[in-house]
């Protein structure tokens, strides 16, 4: 018996185990049914539309309904012709701890500044369809745990415009408050069911957009990239209402994609309305010329409209790596700049040297040109017939040197003999200054060329 008895503590101690874990998870469980959140009431209308008031004293939702009570619909919907009439029901239902008084009345829809879905303030007239909503009565009140079905009908005018007309059937209760100065308000709260319309005819959707705007933040060290703003307008100038998705996408030079964003939802745009959408795209390169393409892609509840696209360019320039550049394109050309002038004044000048035949030649020219200039000069100066000894001592070839060598010259050594017989007349005195005047420009056009041949490298 002694074995058998750990076994059934064992047991026992499981079993309480067990029923302690049960204990624990049941008590950690929130209730069933759990209030919404005041906040989350406030910033959108629910797919059922309950109104909670702080401290659940005033709750309240707004749902189509019938003759016998509410439908399985969460929105009127109606497609009707111009002219026609459609009676339908609305149930209000008080889920709060006091007696509801409401206003029950039709408005129209607009998108807010954020796309949003929002209906005209009580203070302002509706002009679509929410003119076209009557009412039995427009204030009831409705008992706690008690639901008020009201009727209504809608009726098109003759002229109604084809296409979709949006708007909504509201239930507002005034509520007086205090505020953070002590004060007495009334503030009005609203809980709404929409009403989407489409009256038959031609259907024309257009979607459009309107602007891009980019702003860029260029940041002193380029390489993390900076922050690129964009900014874009899509209007709805069609008769119909779509929705959508966007993409942007930044590139620079040469077509090359430096950023993007993902798929961004394009909200339900009404006709006549319009959106403005802002995204930053972070660590965007300053690439020079940078262009951000906004695309959307509209679609309408039974068809898919074309892809429509619009840019935006501006200068993103990295000026850290300009002035970088800039400063070694400086240190580069005056780095060239300097080794050229300095090999120009180190190199020394140095001269073609003339051919062996052009030599030959020149040396005769100018031997030519010594022997009529000494011929003709005495000739000229004094013309005697008496013998005169002639000579000519020529030099050795110079060589190329740094400064030009002169050209050899002739040297003329005329030995005036005597003369006891007299002076002759001088008959040959134009003959001779012709022939030295020969000599001198035959000598001079040899050393021009001699000249020209030693040119400097």
């Amino acid at each position: 018996m002694s074995p058998a008895r750990p076994a059934r503590t064992r047991r026992s101690l499981r079993a309480g185990l067990l029923l302690a874990a049960v204990a624990v998870v049941a008590a950690g469980l929130p209730p069933t049914v759990a209030a919404a959140s005041p906040s989350a009431a406030a910033q959108a209308l629910p797919a059922t539309p309950v109104r909670e008031a702080p401290g659940d004293d005033y709750r309240w939702s707004v749902l189509p309904s019938s003759s016998t009570g509410p439908t399985v619909r969460s929105r009127f919907e109606y497609g009707l012709k111009p002219g026609e009439e459609v009676a339908d029901w609305l149930a209000v239902s008080n889920l709060g701890r006091k007696p509801l008084k409401i206003n029950v009345y039709g408005t129209d829809a607009f998108n807010a500044a954020d796309g949003g879905f929002a209906l005209l303030p009580a203070s302002e007239r509706p002009k679509d369809v929410g003119a076209w909503i009557s009412l039995p009565g427009r204030e009831y009140t409705v008992p706690v745990g008690k639901r008020v079905d009201i009727p209504f009908k809608l009726k098109i005018p003759a002229n109604a415009e084809p296409g979709d007309h949006i708007g909504g059937l509201i239930a507002s209760a005034t509520e007086t408050t205090t505020n953070a100065e002590g004060q007495q308000v009334n503030v009005e709260r609203r809980v709404a069911a929409r009403v989407y319309l489409r009256v038959d005819g031609p259907v024309q959707p257009v979607a459009l957009i309107t602007s891009v705007d980019v702003r860029y933040d260029n940041p002193a060290v380029p390489f993390g990239g900076g922050d690129m703003t964009v900014t874009y307008r899509v209007a709805n100038d069609g008769n119909v209402r779509f929705s959508g998705k966007a993409r942007i996408q930044v590139r620079g030079p040469l077509g090359v994609r430096v950023a993007h964003t993902e798929m961004i939802d394009i909200p339900e745009l009404l006709p006549d309305s319009e959106v403005r959408i802002t995204r930053t795209l972070e660590g965007v390169f300053p690439a020079g010329r940078l262009t951000a393409e906004v695309t959307v892609n509209p679609q309408t509840t039974a068809q898919t409209l074309p892809s429509m696209s619009q840019s935006h360019s501006l200068w993103a320039v990295p000026w850290l790596i300009v002035v970088v550049l800039v400063a070694a394109a400086a240190v580069l050309v005056l780095w060239l700049w300097r080794r050229r002038r300095a090999r120009r004044d180190d190199l020394p000048v140095t001269f073609d040297p003339i051919p062996a035949e052009a030599g030959a030649k020149t040396r005769g020219l100018v031997l030519a040109a010594v022997a009529l200039f000494a011929v003709g000069a005495p000739a000229a100066m004094d013309p005697s017939p008496a013998e005169v000894e002639i000579q000519v001592s020529i030099g050795p070839r110079a060589t190329p040197s740094a400064s030009p060598s002169p050209s050899p010259s002739p040297t003329a050594s005329p030995t005036p003999p005597a003369n006891p017989g007299g002076d002759l007349p001088r008959t040959g005195l134009a003959i001779g200054a012709f022939v030295a005047v020969g000599a001198a420009l035959v000598g001079g056009g040899a050393g021009l060329r001699v000249l020209a041949r030693r040119r400097p490298t």
